[in-house]
């Protein structure tokens, strides 16, 4: 029982990060059409590594040690060159991280995200919180070796 689970459970996690990445690939799309990649990698080479952050949930394992509040929002962060997902919980409206980050591999042998990397979804997601807590979700961000852009939606 214990194994068909975790099979069930390795499956919605690829499927998830599959899904994640068909609609990131759409949004690099309609970037290329207009011009956008193209002007990005003229001024700062070509990009190297993309990075999706998306709102989720505390992983099992963890819920009983980090209680969500109001204002609270559950944070992933997934990269196009890693196996594994980082997430932290943070206040939006007070900008308080209401936990340390973790670590979810999709694999046995997924590498963690490197410290730079972590540091850098926090990074972004600091950056794109608004004075009154709102937010746009997913963020897209796209990096080059000297620079990166961040797609945001925001409300009409």
């Amino acid at each position: 029982n214990f194994a068909k689970a975790y099979i069930a459970l390795l499956l919605v996690r690829k499927v998830q990060f599959l899904m994640s990445f068909t609609i990131f690939s759409k949004v690099e799309s309609v970037l290329k059409e207009k011009g956008v990649i193209e002007r990005f990698e003229k001024e700062n080479g070509e990009i190297i590594g993309r990075m999706m952050i998306v709102s989720g949930e505390v992983p099992q394992d963890l819920q009983s040690q980090i209680q969500l509040t109001d204002g609270d929002t559950v944070f992933i962060g997934t990269f196009d060159f890693y196996d594994s997902s980082v997430g932290i919980v943070i206040n939006t409206e007070t900008m308080q991280a209401k936990s340390g980050l973790w670590v979810t591999k999709e694999t046995e042998d997924a590498e963690a995200p490197s410290k730079e990397w972590c540091e850098f979804f926090v990074e972004v997601i600091a950056k794109y919180i608004e004075p009154d807590g709102s937010y746009g979700i997913p963020m897209y961000t796209f990096c080059s070796e000297s620079a990166d852009f961040t797609v945001v939606p925001t409300r009409p």
